[in-house]
């Protein structure tokens, strides 16, 4: 598996009072949500990385003010493709 360092000053670590390892899942799940959030990574893609489950990622997506649903979704021109996909 790769890895990657995240440099921060030592003021963060003592200002929230986290230990560096806190620090570092923090940086995890946040870089993962994000690719989530971007549609780089599915649920499932993504809770796995974390070691969770899918539920529980799902619930830590509210934590970061990410929303399980689509917002782009146009449901318009999805009801559109739905129905012709139905006539063939």
């Amino acid at each position: 598996m790769d890895s990657f360092h995240v440099v921060y000053p030592a003021e963060i670590q003592a200002l929230s009072g986290q230990p560096a390892e806190r620090l570092g899942q923090l940086a995890r799940e946040a870089l993962l949500v994000r690719l989530y959030d971007l549609g780089e990574l599915s649920s499932g893609q993504a809770a796995a990385l974390l070691g969770v489950s899918r539920r529980e990622f799902l619930d830590l997506l509210g934590t970061y003010h990410v929303s399980v649903f689509d917002e782009d979704l146009d449901l318009a021109e999805e009801l559109r493709r739905s129905s012709e996909a139905r006539r063939g």
